[in-house]
C-alpha cells in the first residue's frame, strides 16, 4: 500500500512539474497539438491559476438590488462582506456561504457567456442562483424584481468591467 501511494504521488508530482513547465515554452509549442493537450491536463488538474498570470491577476465581483414597495433599493455586494466577515471574525460559515454564491453567480455566467441570457434563465443552476440569493440575502421575501450585476476585475490594469447584469421577477 505504502509502495501504491508513494507512486501516485511520484506521478502527480512529475505531472506537476512537467505541466509548470509548459508555462515557460515558446508560444509555436502552445499551438501545436502536445501543447493543446497539455493546455486541456492542466485545465483538468486545475493547474491553471497557479501559473497563469491573467487568471491569476482577475477577480470577480457581484452585486444585487431588489425592487420592493415601489422602489429599487440601493445595490448590495454579494460576495465581499462575507468574505471579510470571515477574515475579521474567523467564521467559516461566512467563508462557505462566500463560496456557494461566488459558485453559484459564475455558473450563470459561464452559462449565459456560452449560451446566452434566455437559455441561462432556464438552466438549473439560475434558478439555485435566484431561490438562494432570495432565501439567504432578502429574508426568504419575494422581491417585485431584481437585477444582478457580475464585474470581472484585472488587478493588474486596475479595472473592472461588467460581465453580466440581468433583471428578472422571481
Amino acid at each position: 500500500m505504502k509502495r501504491l501511494i508513494t507512486i501516485v504521488t511520484g506521478l502527480i508530482l512529475i505531472s506537476y512539474i512537467l505541466i509548470a513547465g509548459y508555462r515557460f515554452t515558446p508560444p509555436f509549442f502552445k499551438h501545436s497539438f502536445a501543447g493543446r493537450v497539455t493546455n486541456k491536463v492542466n485545465g483538468i488538474l486545475g493547474f491553471g491559476i497557479l501559473f497563469d498570470k491573467l487568471k491569476s491577476l482577475t477577480g470577480t465581483s457581484a452585486s444585487y438590488r431588489f425592487y420592493q414597495d415601489g422602489k429599487w433599493e440601493e445595490k448590495k455586494l454579494l460576495l465581499e462582506p462575507l468574505f471579510n466577515d470571515y477574515r475579521a471574525t474567523g467564521n467559516l460559515t461566512s467563508l462557505k456561504h462566500c463560496r456557494l454564491d461566488s459558485h453559484l453567480v459564475a455558473g450563470i455566467h459561464k452559462i449565459a457567456k456560452r449560451n446566452g441570457i434566455e437559455k441561462m434563465k432556464q438552466s438549473k443552476v439560475y434558478n439555485e442562483f435566484i431561490d438562494h440569493l432570495i432565501y439567504s440575502h432578502n429574508k426568504n421575501i419575494r422581491p417585485d424584481s431584481l437585477e444582478v450585476f457580475y464585474y470581472i476585475k484585472n488587478y493588474d490594469a486596475d479595472t473592472m468591467h461588467l460581465a453580466l447584469n440581468f433583471k428578472v421577477k422571481p
